[in-house]
């Protein structure tokens, strides 16, 4: 599925704070496990996660990047 960095960086950030997390990969159209989210300097975030093949992926993301990637 193609989504842009800060969408995906505005989704992660929704969640910040709260303790019920259903709904939090609806989003994404595929399987995956074990996801990790990790705070960067400059307000970056890095999503690193196994995907359906058992290959670790990491995808960084920020606010203002229009950048249109494949997730997951």
């Amino acid at each position: 599925m193609k989504i842009k960095r800060s969408e995906i960086y505005a989704h992660v950030k929704s969640y910040e704070g709260r303790q019920d997390m259903t709904g939090f990969l609806g989003f994404i159209d595929s399987p995956i496990r074990d996801l990790r989210v990790i705070k960067l300097p400059n307000d970056r975030i890095r999503l690193k996660y196994i995907d359906q093949h058992n290959n670790i992926q990491r995808v960084d993301v920020g606010a203002d990047e229009q950048e249109e990637i494949e997730f997951p």
